[in-house]
């Protein structure tokens, strides 16, 4: 069994993608956390997920929290994760696995190689494959960058068509896939990977029928529409040290509260300078993977659980509403520091707040107001 969890502002449109993209991989369930149901688009994107029969939606605003919001997404996300693992687990699946993966990710397993992991394997890895970034796409992308080798990283950078033989240059996005980890194990889900009680990674089983297709960046549009959006969500995300100042030029950018249509032209600029790819040249060149994540794998997909389970996975996530979820999270990344978790994954929710704020500054409430007709627009 597997189950995708993810937490996520969209429109209807991407999250309908994400969530048929992932079934349609080899995912068996996906549980989405809507990170703001109150905010504008939201209530259709809930009325969608809450009438599919193999999603458990999830409303993760003020009242899910506790008044104890984290201001950091990546916070949010690994918290949310880490309910979504610990309530599977209790509902009698340990052995499943459950997949922390974003919302313009789609997953593309083959389901009997993952069936056939054996049980003391508690990680596997699903390796990149990102969309090539286009100004328009006719439809949805179906040409995709994976990993080089040095040779065919060389090869590009003579040709031009790379700056520096590497693919952390050569990907926009992350290059080191996304972990998904078994429900009933003591580990924590980060934003990549599945560590232990002491943040060390663990070793994760890998093959190439497991891959997670990432639509990071793949048109001037949807490059707009993600980083107003990432701006508007609240404090800033993680980033690759690589990536540190890009993500700094437009945030501030976009801080500058300009007129819609003025700053959707600045950053379409911005796209076609440094991020745009000549997609013709890397597919004659052989280095690209041509597939339609949309569709149904051949072989080796995944099913719906059955009622009862899906019923008892809902119920165990929500007896954490209002409660604390600390011991939820151990960190975004294995890389860096954090407190230990407050208890062992596993424990039952204790008594916690219950309010109905959404935990944010009013600092971070004027700026999302700010960026209001920037999204709309995108929107529209």
């Amino acid at each position: 069994m597997l189950v995708a969890v993810s937490t996520v502002m969209d429109t209807v449109a991407h999250v309908r993608r994400y969530v048929e993209g992932n079934l349609a991989g080899g995912v068996d369930h996906v549980v989405v956390f809507l990170d703001k149901p109150s905010g504008e688009g939201q209530g259709e994107v809930a009325e969608y997920l809450e009438a599919h029969p193999r999603v458990t939606c999830v409303r993760a605003g003020g009242q899910w929290w506790g008044g104890q919001r984290p201001d950091q997404l990546n916070v949010r996300q690994c918290t949310n994760a880490g309910v979504a693992k610990h309530a599977l687990a209790a509902t009698g699946h340990p052995e499943a696995w459950v997949l922390h993966c974003d919302g313009d990710e789609i997953a593309r397993v083959d389901v009997g190689v993952l069936d056939a992991v054996p049980a003391e394997q508690v990680a596997v890895r699903l390796a990149t494959r990102e969309a090539v970034s286009r100004g328009d796409w006719p439809g949805e992308p179906t040409l995709f960058k994976r990993e080089l080798d040095d040779d065919e990283l060389a090869l590009l950078e003579g040709l031009g068509l790379l700056g520096t033989a590497t693919n952390q240059a050569y990907f926009r996005g992350h290059v080191m896939g996304k972990q998904a980890g078994r429900a009933g194990s003591p580990t924590w889900l980060t934003l990549h990977k599945v560590v232990d009680e002491d943040r060390q990674p663990v070793a994760p089983f890998e093959h190439p029928s497991l891959e997670l297709f990432h639509y990071e960046s793949y048109s001037a549009d949807d490059f707009a529409r993600k980083w107003i959006a990432m701006v508007a969500s609240g404090p800033r995300a993680s980033y690759r040290s690589d990536r540190r100042s890009v993500a700094d030029t437009l945030r501030a950018l976009i801080s500058r509260d300009l007129p819609a249509d003025a700053l959707e032209r600045a950053l379409r600029r911005y796209y076609a300078r440094f991020v745009e790819e000549d997609a013709a040249a890397l597919r004659d060149v052989g280095v690209l993977v041509e597939c339609d994540p949309l569709l149904p794998r051949d072989a080796g997909g995944g099913g719906p659980l059955d009622e009862q389970t899906t019923s008892a996975l809902g119920a165990a996530i929500e007896e954490w509403r209002g409660q604390d979820k600390k011991q939820h999270f151990n960190g975004v990344s294995a890389a860096k520091p954090a407190a230990k978790p407050a208890a062992k994954p596993g424990a039952r929710p204790g008594k916690g707040a219950s309010g109905s704020g959404d935990g944010e500054s009013a600092g971070g409430r004027r700026e999302r107001a700010g960026l209001s007709g920037a999204l709309r627009s995108l929107r529209g």
